[in-house]
Protein backbone atom coordinates (compact mmCIF):
# COMPACT_ATOMS: atom_id res chain seq x y z
CA UNK A 1 0.00 0.00 0.00
CA UNK A 2 2.94 2.37 0.80
CA UNK A 3 4.75 1.63 -2.41
CA UNK A 4 1.76 1.68 -4.62
CA UNK A 5 1.61 5.78 -2.68
CA UNK A 6 4.54 6.51 -3.45
CA UNK A 7 4.78 4.98 -6.91
CA UNK A 8 1.56 7.51 -7.16
CA UNK A 9 3.05 10.50 -6.03
CA UNK A 10 5.96 9.99 -8.27
CA UNK A 11 3.26 9.88 -10.85
CA UNK A 12 1.84 13.16 -10.13
CA UNK A 13 5.45 15.14 -10.02
CA UNK A 14 6.09 13.84 -13.44
CA UNK A 15 2.73 14.70 -14.91
CA UNK A 16 3.49 18.03 -12.71
CA UNK A 17 6.26 18.48 -14.07
CA UNK A 18 5.57 17.66 -17.93
CA UNK A 19 2.70 20.06 -17.20
CA UNK A 20 4.66 22.94 -16.17
CA UNK A 21 7.55 22.13 -18.85
CA UNK A 22 4.71 22.11 -21.83
CA UNK A 23 3.24 25.45 -20.09
CA UNK A 24 6.11 26.72 -20.42
CA UNK A 25 7.49 25.90 -24.05
CA UNK A 26 3.68 26.92 -25.31
CA UNK A 27 4.59 30.07 -23.93
CA UNK A 28 7.58 30.68 -25.94
CA UNK A 29 5.76 29.50 -29.04
CA UNK A 30 2.87 31.67 -28.65
CA UNK A 31 5.31 35.14 -28.01
CA UNK A 32 7.01 34.13 -30.62
CA UNK A 33 4.36 33.77 -32.70
CA UNK A 34 2.72 37.14 -31.65
CA UNK A 35 5.98 38.31 -33.00
CA UNK A 36 5.84 36.77 -36.20
CA UNK A 37 2.51 37.83 -37.00
CA UNK A 38 3.25 41.45 -35.94
CA UNK A 39 6.36 41.47 -37.98
CA UNK A 40 4.55 40.29 -40.88
CA UNK A 41 2.22 42.81 -40.28
CA UNK A 42 4.75 45.67 -40.20
CA UNK A 43 7.78 44.70 -42.49
CA UNK A 44 6.81 41.15 -44.28
CA UNK A 45 9.22 41.73 -47.31
CA UNK A 46 11.90 42.50 -44.82
CA UNK A 47 11.47 39.39 -43.08
CA UNK A 48 11.17 37.19 -45.87
CA UNK A 49 14.09 38.40 -47.38
CA UNK A 50 16.09 37.66 -44.19
CA UNK A 51 14.61 34.10 -44.03
CA UNK A 52 16.07 33.24 -47.31
CA UNK A 53 19.43 34.04 -45.54
CA UNK A 54 18.77 32.19 -42.68
CA UNK A 55 15.70 29.57 -42.98
CA UNK A 56 15.85 29.58 -38.75
CA UNK A 57 14.78 32.66 -38.48
CA UNK A 58 12.63 34.22 -36.77
CA UNK A 59 11.86 31.29 -34.92
CA UNK A 60 15.35 31.07 -33.59
CA UNK A 61 15.55 34.45 -32.61
CA UNK A 62 16.83 35.59 -29.26
CA UNK A 63 15.59 39.20 -27.46
CA UNK A 64 18.37 41.18 -29.07
CA UNK A 65 17.61 40.25 -32.55
CA UNK A 66 14.05 40.91 -31.86
CA UNK A 67 14.60 44.10 -30.92
CA UNK A 68 17.05 44.93 -33.55
CA UNK A 69 15.09 43.65 -36.23
CA UNK A 70 12.03 45.82 -35.02
CA UNK A 71 14.43 48.36 -34.29
CA UNK A 72 15.01 48.52 -38.16
CA UNK A 73 11.43 48.89 -39.45
CA UNK A 74 10.89 52.34 -40.14
CA UNK A 75 7.03 53.18 -38.47
CA UNK A 76 6.46 56.54 -40.12
CA UNK A 77 3.65 56.66 -42.72
CA UNK A 78 5.16 57.89 -45.42
CA UNK A 79 3.59 58.67 -49.02
CA UNK A 80 -0.52 57.97 -49.43
CA UNK A 81 -0.13 55.09 -47.73
CA UNK A 82 -0.77 53.51 -44.24
CA UNK A 83 -1.91 56.78 -41.72
CA UNK A 84 -1.55 59.67 -43.60
CA UNK A 85 -5.13 60.22 -43.36
CA UNK A 86 -4.92 60.24 -39.57
CA UNK A 87 -2.20 61.57 -38.34
CA UNK A 88 -2.55 61.75 -34.70
CA UNK A 89 -4.54 58.29 -34.63
CA UNK A 90 -1.91 56.76 -36.34
CA UNK A 91 1.09 57.99 -33.82
CA UNK A 92 -1.21 56.82 -31.14
CA UNK A 93 -1.34 53.20 -32.86
CA UNK A 94 2.21 53.44 -33.63
CA UNK A 95 2.94 54.15 -29.78
CA UNK A 96 0.66 51.52 -28.68
CA UNK A 97 3.07 48.62 -31.30
CA UNK A 98 6.32 49.89 -29.79
CA UNK A 99 4.91 49.86 -26.17
CA UNK A 100 3.56 45.85 -27.46
CA UNK A 101 6.83 44.94 -28.77
CA UNK A 102 8.63 46.40 -25.97
CA UNK A 103 6.36 44.17 -23.61
CA UNK A 104 6.32 41.16 -25.52
CA UNK A 105 10.20 41.19 -26.09
CA UNK A 106 10.15 41.69 -21.94
CA UNK A 107 8.31 38.42 -21.49
CA UNK A 108 9.74 36.50 -24.16
CA UNK A 109 13.74 37.03 -22.32
CA UNK A 110 11.99 36.24 -18.91
CA UNK A 111 10.42 33.01 -19.84
CA UNK A 112 13.32 31.98 -21.85
CA UNK A 113 16.05 32.77 -18.72
CA UNK A 114 13.82 31.32 -16.33
CA UNK A 115 13.29 27.84 -18.39
CA UNK A 116 11.85 25.24 -17.60
CA UNK A 117 11.15 24.94 -13.37
CA UNK A 118 9.99 21.66 -12.05
CA UNK A 119 7.79 22.61 -9.76
CA UNK A 120 7.74 21.72 -5.96
CA UNK A 121 6.19 19.09 -4.73
CA UNK A 122 3.88 20.86 -2.51
CA UNK A 123 2.70 22.17 -5.88
CA UNK A 124 2.15 18.90 -7.28
CA UNK A 125 -1.51 18.61 -5.18
CA UNK A 126 -2.44 21.94 -7.01
CA UNK A 127 -2.70 20.06 -10.54
CA UNK A 128 -6.25 19.43 -11.00
CA UNK A 129 -6.95 16.61 -13.63
CA UNK A 130 -8.90 17.57 -16.76
CA UNK A 131 -12.14 16.26 -16.10
CA UNK A 132 -14.91 15.81 -19.22
CA UNK A 133 -18.38 16.85 -19.47
CA UNK A 134 -20.75 14.92 -17.72
CA UNK A 135 -23.23 14.94 -20.60
CA UNK A 136 -23.69 11.56 -22.31
CA UNK A 137 -23.54 12.78 -25.83
CA UNK A 138 -22.39 10.79 -28.85
CA UNK A 139 -23.11 7.50 -27.01
CA UNK A 140 -26.23 8.51 -25.47
CA UNK A 141 -28.46 5.39 -24.93
CA UNK A 142 -25.60 2.95 -26.16
CA UNK A 143 -26.57 -0.66 -25.13
CA UNK A 144 -23.99 -3.26 -25.21
CA UNK A 145 -25.61 -6.48 -27.84
CA UNK A 146 -24.95 -9.73 -26.56
CA UNK A 147 -21.84 -11.14 -27.73
CA UNK A 148 -22.15 -14.11 -30.56
CA UNK A 149 -20.81 -17.28 -28.58
CA UNK A 150 -18.38 -17.43 -31.15
CA UNK A 151 -16.92 -14.64 -29.93
CA UNK A 152 -17.03 -14.99 -26.10
CA UNK A 153 -13.37 -16.16 -26.35
CA UNK A 154 -12.19 -12.28 -27.19
CA UNK A 155 -14.67 -10.78 -24.44
CA UNK A 156 -12.96 -11.98 -21.28
CA UNK A 157 -11.85 -9.79 -18.49
CA UNK A 158 -9.46 -9.84 -15.52
CA UNK A 159 -10.62 -12.51 -13.16
CA UNK A 160 -9.93 -9.75 -10.60
CA UNK A 161 -12.43 -7.57 -11.48
CA UNK A 162 -15.37 -6.99 -9.79
CA UNK A 163 -19.08 -8.07 -11.71
CA UNK A 164 -20.07 -4.66 -11.60
CA UNK A 165 -16.46 -3.46 -12.84
CA UNK A 166 -16.02 -5.93 -15.71
CA UNK A 167 -19.93 -5.11 -16.55
CA UNK A 168 -18.50 -1.25 -16.77
CA UNK A 169 -15.33 -2.24 -18.79
CA UNK A 170 -17.05 -4.40 -21.17
CA UNK A 171 -19.35 -1.87 -21.63
CA UNK A 172 -16.61 0.29 -22.85
CA UNK A 173 -15.13 -1.96 -24.87
CA UNK A 174 -18.52 -2.19 -27.03
CA UNK A 175 -18.30 1.84 -27.20
CA UNK A 176 -14.94 1.96 -28.39
CA UNK A 177 -15.59 -0.70 -31.18
CA UNK A 178 -18.63 1.27 -32.27
CA UNK A 179 -17.06 4.59 -32.33
CA UNK A 180 -13.96 2.95 -34.53
CA UNK A 181 -17.14 1.24 -36.70
CA UNK A 182 -18.43 4.41 -37.09
CA UNK A 183 -14.80 5.51 -38.96
CA UNK A 184 -13.68 7.75 -36.06
CA UNK A 185 -9.25 7.04 -35.19
CA UNK A 186 -8.04 9.27 -32.39
CA UNK A 187 -8.33 7.56 -29.33
CA UNK A 188 -8.42 10.53 -27.42
CA UNK A 189 -11.56 11.86 -28.76
CA UNK A 190 -13.04 8.60 -28.70
CA UNK A 191 -11.84 8.30 -25.23
CA UNK A 192 -13.18 11.52 -24.50
CA UNK A 193 -16.98 9.79 -25.71
CA UNK A 194 -16.63 7.23 -23.74
CA UNK A 195 -15.21 8.95 -20.46
CA UNK A 196 -18.61 11.18 -21.31
CA UNK A 197 -21.05 8.68 -21.64
CA UNK A 198 -19.91 6.76 -18.37
CA UNK A 199 -17.97 9.51 -15.86
CA UNK A 200 -14.15 8.54 -16.61
CA UNK A 201 -11.45 10.46 -17.32
CA UNK A 202 -10.51 10.74 -21.10
CA UNK A 203 -6.62 9.47 -19.74
CA UNK A 204 -7.79 7.55 -16.97
CA UNK A 205 -6.37 4.12 -16.09
CA UNK A 206 -9.93 2.73 -17.43
CA UNK A 207 -10.09 4.23 -20.78
CA UNK A 208 -6.38 2.95 -21.43
CA UNK A 209 -7.18 -0.79 -19.93
CA UNK A 210 -10.34 -0.86 -22.20
CA UNK A 211 -7.59 -0.29 -25.74
CA UNK A 212 -4.82 -1.99 -24.23
CA UNK A 213 -7.67 -5.19 -24.01
CA UNK A 214 -9.14 -4.14 -27.04
CA UNK A 215 -5.61 -4.61 -28.72
CA UNK A 216 -4.63 -7.54 -26.77
CA UNK A 217 -7.67 -9.50 -27.86
CA UNK A 218 -7.08 -8.69 -31.54
CA UNK A 219 -9.86 -6.60 -32.56
CA UNK A 220 -8.42 -3.70 -33.01
CA UNK A 221 -4.96 -2.38 -34.28
CA UNK A 222 -2.97 0.77 -32.68
CA UNK A 223 -0.15 2.94 -33.72
CA UNK A 224 1.17 6.19 -32.74
CA UNK A 225 1.41 8.70 -35.01
CA UNK A 226 4.54 11.88 -34.89
CA UNK A 227 4.45 15.28 -35.81
CA UNK A 228 7.80 17.81 -35.44
CA UNK A 229 5.26 20.78 -34.82
CA UNK A 230 8.25 22.84 -33.40
CA UNK A 231 11.05 22.43 -30.98
CA UNK A 232 12.59 19.25 -30.40
CA UNK A 233 10.10 17.31 -28.96
CA UNK A 234 7.49 15.84 -31.35
CA UNK A 235 3.86 15.91 -31.35
CA UNK A 236 2.40 12.29 -30.46
CA UNK A 237 -1.11 11.22 -31.48
CA UNK A 238 -2.67 7.63 -30.84
CA UNK A 239 -4.77 6.10 -33.19
CA UNK A 240 -6.67 3.19 -33.49
CA UNK A 241 -8.46 1.27 -36.21
CA UNK A 242 -10.29 -2.07 -36.38
CA UNK A 243 -8.68 -5.22 -37.65
CA UNK A 244 -10.31 -7.59 -40.35
CA UNK A 245 -11.47 -9.74 -37.16
CA UNK A 246 -12.83 -6.49 -35.53
CA UNK A 247 -14.56 -5.68 -38.25
CA UNK A 248 -16.18 -8.84 -38.71
CA UNK A 249 -17.58 -9.00 -34.84
CA UNK A 250 -18.99 -5.93 -34.88
CA UNK A 251 -20.75 -6.80 -38.18
CA UNK A 252 -22.03 -10.09 -35.76
CA UNK A 253 -23.16 -7.08 -33.10
CA UNK A 254 -25.37 -5.85 -36.03
CA UNK A 255 -22.95 -2.65 -35.97
CA UNK A 256 -22.37 -1.42 -39.80
CA UNK A 257 -18.44 -1.10 -41.10
CA UNK A 258 -17.25 1.96 -42.45
CA UNK A 259 -13.75 3.17 -43.75
CA UNK A 260 -12.19 5.00 -41.06
CA UNK A 261 -10.80 8.26 -41.36
CA UNK A 262 -7.33 7.02 -40.91
CA UNK A 263 -8.02 3.62 -43.32
CA UNK A 264 -8.74 6.28 -45.85
CA UNK A 265 -5.55 8.51 -45.47
CA UNK A 266 -3.28 5.27 -45.64
CA UNK A 267 -5.08 4.01 -48.82
CA UNK A 268 -5.50 7.38 -50.88
CA UNK A 269 -2.71 9.14 -49.50
CA UNK A 270 0.20 7.50 -48.91
CA UNK A 271 -0.85 8.11 -45.16
CA UNK A 272 1.70 5.95 -43.47
CA UNK A 273 4.40 7.27 -45.62
CA UNK A 274 3.33 10.76 -44.47
CA UNK A 275 2.73 10.38 -40.70
CA UNK A 276 3.07 13.61 -39.69
CA UNK A 277 0.03 15.15 -42.33
CA UNK A 278 -1.77 11.80 -40.95
CA UNK A 279 -1.69 13.21 -37.82
CA UNK A 280 -2.75 17.00 -38.39
CA UNK A 281 -4.97 15.58 -40.40
CA UNK A 282 -6.44 13.56 -38.05
CA UNK A 283 -6.19 15.81 -35.32
CA UNK A 284 -7.92 18.94 -37.08
CA UNK A 285 -10.94 16.26 -38.12
CA UNK A 286 -11.33 15.53 -34.31
CA UNK A 287 -11.27 19.06 -33.69
CA UNK A 288 -13.67 20.02 -35.96
CA UNK A 289 -16.04 17.23 -35.01
CA UNK A 290 -15.97 18.36 -31.08
CA UNK A 291 -17.09 21.62 -32.29
CA UNK A 292 -20.20 20.30 -33.74
CA UNK A 293 -18.56 20.02 -37.25
CA UNK A 294 -19.45 16.72 -39.68
CA UNK A 295 -15.93 16.10 -41.47
CA UNK A 296 -15.51 13.95 -44.62
CA UNK A 297 -11.69 13.04 -45.13
CA UNK A 298 -9.91 13.00 -48.31
CA UNK A 299 -13.66 14.18 -50.42
CA UNK A 300 -14.28 13.33 -54.22
CA UNK A 301 -14.29 16.79 -55.96
CA UNK A 302 -14.38 17.76 -59.83
CA UNK A 303 -11.21 19.07 -61.39
CA UNK A 304 -8.23 18.95 -60.48
CA UNK A 305 -8.17 20.39 -56.48
CA UNK A 306 -7.41 17.51 -54.09
CA UNK A 307 -8.50 19.27 -50.59
CA UNK A 308 -7.98 17.07 -47.16
CA UNK A 309 -11.42 17.31 -46.17
CA UNK A 310 -14.87 19.22 -46.19
CA UNK A 311 -16.57 20.08 -43.22
CA UNK A 312 -19.62 21.10 -42.55
CA UNK A 313 -22.07 22.64 -40.05
CA UNK A 314 -25.55 24.52 -40.37
CA UNK A 315 -25.38 25.81 -44.02
CA UNK A 316 -21.35 26.69 -43.49
CA UNK A 317 -19.26 24.44 -46.19
CA UNK A 318 -15.75 24.49 -46.29
CA UNK A 319 -13.05 22.08 -48.26
CA UNK A 320 -9.94 22.53 -45.62
CA UNK A 321 -6.24 22.01 -47.40
CA UNK A 322 -3.57 20.97 -44.28
CA UNK A 323 0.16 22.23 -45.00
CA UNK A 324 2.91 20.31 -42.78
CA UNK A 325 5.60 20.24 -46.04
CA UNK A 326 6.85 22.53 -48.27
CA UNK A 327 4.90 26.01 -48.44
CA UNK A 328 6.30 26.66 -52.64
CA UNK A 329 3.23 25.92 -54.79
CA UNK A 330 3.56 26.54 -58.19
CA UNK A 331 1.95 29.95 -57.88
CA UNK A 332 -0.15 29.35 -55.52
CA UNK A 333 -1.96 27.45 -57.39
CA UNK A 334 -3.14 25.11 -54.65
CA UNK A 335 -4.51 27.76 -52.64
CA UNK A 336 -6.32 29.47 -55.88
CA UNK A 337 -7.91 25.86 -56.71
CA UNK A 338 -8.94 25.99 -52.78
CA UNK A 339 -10.29 29.14 -52.77
CA UNK A 340 -12.71 28.57 -56.26
CA UNK A 341 -13.97 25.28 -53.96
CA UNK A 342 -15.09 27.59 -51.03
CA UNK A 343 -16.57 30.44 -52.83
CA UNK A 344 -13.24 33.24 -52.85
CA UNK A 345 -12.34 31.64 -49.41
CA UNK A 346 -9.43 29.79 -48.40
CA UNK A 347 -9.62 27.09 -45.84
CA UNK A 348 -5.71 25.91 -43.89
CA UNK A 349 -4.03 24.09 -41.63
CA UNK A 350 -0.51 25.08 -40.89
CA UNK A 351 2.18 22.82 -38.63
CA UNK A 352 2.48 25.68 -36.09
CA UNK A 353 1.92 29.36 -35.38
CA UNK A 354 4.32 30.46 -37.37
CA UNK A 355 4.09 28.93 -40.90
CA UNK A 356 0.92 29.72 -40.18
CA UNK A 357 1.61 33.27 -40.68
CA UNK A 358 3.93 32.48 -43.58
CA UNK A 359 0.87 30.51 -45.26
CA UNK A 360 -2.05 33.53 -44.75
CA UNK A 361 0.17 35.70 -46.18
CA UNK A 362 0.43 33.57 -49.33
CA UNK A 363 -3.12 33.07 -49.57
CA UNK A 364 -4.14 36.41 -48.98
CA UNK A 365 -2.60 36.57 -52.88
CA UNK A 366 -4.59 34.12 -53.77
CA UNK A 367 -8.20 34.90 -51.91
CA UNK A 368 -9.47 38.01 -50.32
CA UNK A 369 -10.90 35.88 -47.58
CA UNK A 370 -9.73 33.04 -45.64
CA UNK A 371 -9.64 30.88 -42.24
CA UNK A 372 -6.54 29.49 -41.14
CA UNK A 373 -5.67 27.62 -37.86
CA UNK A 374 -2.53 25.35 -37.14
CA UNK A 375 -1.35 22.07 -35.08
CA UNK A 376 0.52 23.95 -32.21
CA UNK A 377 -2.63 26.20 -31.67
CA UNK A 378 -5.62 23.14 -31.70
CA UNK A 379 -2.66 21.13 -29.39
CA UNK A 380 -2.86 24.22 -26.69
CA UNK A 381 -6.78 24.28 -27.09
CA UNK A 382 -6.67 20.40 -25.72
CA UNK A 383 -9.80 18.10 -27.16
CA UNK A 384 -11.48 16.96 -24.10
CA UNK A 385 -12.33 20.70 -23.15
CA UNK A 386 -13.60 21.70 -26.59
CA UNK A 387 -17.12 22.74 -26.45
CA UNK A 388 -19.27 23.34 -30.01
CA UNK A 389 -19.69 26.51 -29.28
CA UNK A 390 -15.93 27.36 -29.38
CA UNK A 391 -14.15 28.60 -32.47
CA UNK A 392 -12.22 26.52 -34.85
CA UNK A 393 -10.08 28.67 -36.62
CA UNK A 394 -6.91 30.62 -34.56
CA UNK A 395 -7.20 33.50 -37.03
CA UNK A 396 -9.87 34.80 -39.96
CA UNK A 397 -9.51 37.62 -42.70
Amino acid sequence: MVDDLRLRMLDDLLAAERNFRDLAERKVRALTGVLTELAYRLAGEKLEQMRQLDPSAPSSWKPEEWRSFFLSISLTPQGEGWGKANGSGQAAEIAALQAKIATLERELARVRERGYEVPPVERVAQVNPLLVSAGEGRLAGFTLPKIPKAWEHRWQVRAEMSKADAELHLKRRGMVLKCLAEGLSVQVEIGRYVGDATGAQYRSGAIRRVFEALEESGLIVRQTLTLQVTGNLPTRLAVARLSEEGKQFCRALGWPVVESDWERLIRLHEGEKQEGHTLAVLLFASAARLRGWTVEVLPEVHGNARPDMVITKGEQRLYVEVETGTRLHDGNAKWRMNAELNGGRVALVARNVEERGVLVADCRHAAEHGHATDVETLIAGRLVEVGEGDPLWAEEW
